[in-house]
């Protein structure tokens, strides 16, 4: 769809990453209606030439996230200006910088509101710690009162504190103390992926926790070792070696252990015990009988196989449950093994 390109504004990440962010007309793009869609790094504005006043064309990338494709070069308005990135944080005013390697520009102070937002907001959500109500408005009322400025505070809060902020009841407030009770038992690798180290997400999560049988062994890990693992390449090596390396991380993580944390790996592979699934990749599509997706995915790991998000000539299964789709439909094309759950539960020898 096309629409007018109205402002571009700067949202500030959990890593201190600089995004710029197009302020769009509303339009209706598959079936929903899109007013804002990212525009990824200063670099991209240049080479796309994007700029306020213009019409641009909108889609949404894998039918999901909005995102400016193109502009429409014969609408440009005579006025229209160069966009150039601020160089300052829009959140606490800090001068940003910029990687030699990397094209975004971040703001380096941790304290910035924007960042410890990002953090908690982050370690919440469904696919890390998976904390029931742990979204963006309670978030930013922790943050504007002092009640956690970062994820080890919010194990210390009380109903009553919680209760206590705008829009929040009793009932609310409990559910959220019982989410994060109830995180305590997550997976290392999910609380690998919430801490919000950069470039860990949760696949490198995994491989590491498939590593490390537990947080001591992995915090001590050296650089080296960390390349050595599969799908963990220098640029992570040496961002997760830092940010254990520092004294500060060092006590969120001794205080988190503290309050009861799983500190385990579930999917910890030693050399000698590789498992049934062992380089083995399979894809999940449909609903199955009796197993949540994220527990079937846990199951294929725990067997040492790899679990991706799309079939190819090098997948070995494809797991179908009911109303699978396309993903079944390119498996039969490519001559994929097509299995179900009880056939799951054979090959990880249950």
């Amino acid at each position: 769809a096309k629409t007018i390109l109205k402002a571009i504004t700067i949202q500030v990440g959990r890593t201190g990453a600089l995004t710029p962010v197009a302020e769009l007309e509303p339009i209706l793009v598959a079936g929903s209606t899109v007013s804002r869609a990212t525009l990824h790094n200063e670099e991209e504005i240049q080479r796309k030439d994007i700029r306020v006043g213009d019409t641009v064309v909108i889609e949404k990338a894998g039918e999901v996230i909005p995102a400016v494709v193109e502009v429409v070069m014969g609408k440009r308005p005579k006025k229209a200006r160069a966009f150039v990135l601020p160089k300052t944080c829009p959140e606490c005013g800090s001068q940003a910088a910029k990687d030699e390697a990397d094209v975004v520009w971040r703001c380096p102070n941790p304290d910035c509101a924007a960042q410890v937002r990002g953090r908690l907001e982050h370690f919440c959500a469904r696919g890390a710690m998976d904390i029931e109500g742990g979204g963006e408005v309670l978030v930013r009322q922790l943050v504007a009162n002092g009640l956690a400025l970062n994820v080890g505070e919010l194990y210390k809060l009380s109903v009553a504190e919680v209760a206590n902020l705008d829009r929040m009841a009793e009932k609310s407030a409990q559910n959220f103390i019982d989410g994060l009770e109830a995180s305590k038992e997550r997976d290392l690798w999910r609380f690998i992926f919430g801490l919000g180290i950069l470039h860990v997400g949760s696949g490198v999560a995994k491989a590491l926790c498939r590593r490390y049988k537990n947080m001591d062994e992995l915090m001590d890990a050296s650089e080296e070792e960390f390349v050595a693992i599969d799908d963990v390449g220098e640029v992570i090596a040496r961002s997760v070696h830092h940010w254990f390396g520092d004294p500060e991380n060092r006590r969120l993580i001794e205080r988190l252990r503290k309050v009861g944390l799983n500190f385990e790996s579930s999917i910890y592979q030693p050399a000698a015990a590789v498992g049934p699934l062992a380089g083995k990749t399979l894809v999940l599509t449909g609903t199955l009988p009796t197993l949540k997706r994220h527990e079937a995915a846990a199951k294929i790991e725990a067997a040492g196989g790899r679990v991706s998000g799309s079939v190819s000539r090098k997948t070995d299964y494809v797991l179908a449950g009911e109303e699978a789709g396309s993903k079944l439909a390119k498996a039969e094309k490519l001559n994929v093994t097509v299995i179900d759950e009880a056939e799951l539960l054979r090959l990880c020898g249950e």
